[in-house]
């Protein structure tokens, strides 16, 4: 069995294009190539524009106006219209970029850890994880029907948070058959995802500590005696 059988469980592996998305630019070898002075200095204002949106959305700022946005980004309005043809296509850009910043909060949880461990780690990843990455995400969330820019992010999202579950709990689920093994893994997706995140906190107004609790609780619930 290869190394990536062993960590992605039941013959699955991550999809290319979100491994890519995880990587910094370069050779392969950790080598940037060389920019002009031009293109440099645009893709810093590219750069800086995402950056303040992205701020602006973290702090519940859905919608700010392009003068607000060029206000915290240092750069003028004029300048970010010659970046991004119009305010929907920077709010994608930048849900997207930032939706990736959150990823490597997303970290293996070993399956040769004692399952109160792995059934904590989870819990205290996906609270910490959502409590960064919330707003970006809900944002994203409202914008996703319209783009098929967040759509493909959201689905490389889920798509890892799944796995995740997957591999942490694998000596649990592997002695299921497939249709409750997977029923299982749907509850667990979306009661540990940001919906069931979002419900916990913002809804019932549960503190962190409290939504982590009641996700422990619930993945414990799940599992086979």
């Amino acid at each position: 069995m290869s190394d990536r059988a062993a960590v992605f469980p039941w013959g699955q592996e991550p999809e290319d294009d979100w491994q890519q998305s995880l990587t910094p630019p370069g050779d392969g070898h950790g080598k940037i190539p060389k920019l002009d002075g031009r293109l440099a200095r645009s893709q810093r204002t590219r750069a800086a524009v995402i950056e303040a949106l992205i701020g602006l959305l973290e702090e519940g700022e859905f919608k700010p106006p392009a003068k607000v946005i060029a206000e915290r980004s240092g750069v003028s309005t004029r300048s970010i219209f010659q970046h991004f043809p119009d305010l929907e296509t920077l709010f994608t850009a930048a849900v997207a970029h930032g939706v990736n910043q959150f990823a490597p909060l997303v970290q293996p949880i070993s399956d040769h850890l004692a399952l109160p461990a792995r059934i904590n780690a989870l819990a205290r990843q996906r609270v910490e994880l959502f409590e960064k990455a919330g707003n970006v995400y809900w944002a994203g969330q409202i914008a996703a029907p319209l783009s098929d820019t967040l759509r493909d992010t959201f689905h490389r999202v889920e798509y890892i948070l799944r796995v995740q579950i997957e591999v942490a709990l694998k000596p649990e689920l592997i002695r299921l058959r497939k249709p409750k093994r997977m029923a299982i893994v749907a509850r667990l997706a979306a009661v540990v995802g940001f919906h069931g995140w979002y419900g916990l906190r913002r809804v019932q107004g549960l503190t962190p500590g409290e939504t982590r609790a009641a996700m422990v609780s619930f993945i414990a619930s799940q599992l086979p005696e």
